[in-house]
């Protein structure tokens, strides 16, 4: 605990400092082992020294393998050319703030992400997003999910949800029905 019972977080530049200290320790530690003669203290102590850097390795391990997965997680995009396949119908209102998502859209950009509560499913509409940002009424669009078989059953009719494309929210939506 830090001050006044606040937590202290590393840092990223503390890590960093950390593992190179570590990084230091093993080189000389491998020094060590090679130049101190065989069953000797200076050797053991090298050893020691190379064993403090497992754990740093143990880390590294674990940071690409979440790093495969989450890029894993953000690949998950409609293929290009695929045909359209609604499976919801629902009216979706523009927010006040559509401006800003709009910014930071493609002018035919379809694909956005329907939040309901605190999960998230990708879409995409059957108009361009910037299209429906336009209006300033409510209006019916139909939706396709990428992962129909996740999705589907979490949007009942008369669900509602946010809509976000882009960094920012579009909107909000509700169901109006199920497309068979």
């Amino acid at each position: 605990m830090g001050r006044g019972g606040a937590r202290m977080k590393a840092t990223s530049s503390r890590r960093k400092l950390i593992v190179i200290i570590l990084l230091a320790l093993a080189l000389v530690g491998a020094g060590m082992r090679s130049w101190a003669p065989d069953p000797s203290v200076l050797r053991d102590m090298g050893t020691l020294l190379l064993v403090l850097w497992l754990p740093v390795i143990g880390n590294i391990v674990a940071f690409a393998i979440n790093r495969i997965r989450a890029s894993r997680a953000r690949s998950g995009s409609f293929e290009a050319g695929l045909a359209f396949t609604p499976h919801l119908l629902a009216e979706l209102t523009p927010a006040a703030t559509r401006a800003a998502a709009a910014r930071s859209l493609a002018a035919n950009e379809r694909c956005c992400t329907l939040v309901l509560g605190s999960e998230g499913f990708t879409a995409r509409l059957a108009v361009p997003v910037a299209h429906w940002l336009q209006s300033d009424q409510p209006q019916p669009i139909e939706l396709e999910f990428l992962r129909p078989a996740l999705a589907v059953t979490r949007f009942p009719a008369g669900a509602t949800f946010r809509v976000v494309a882009g960094d920012a929210v579009a909107g909000q939506g509700r169901v109006i029905r199920r497309v068979p």
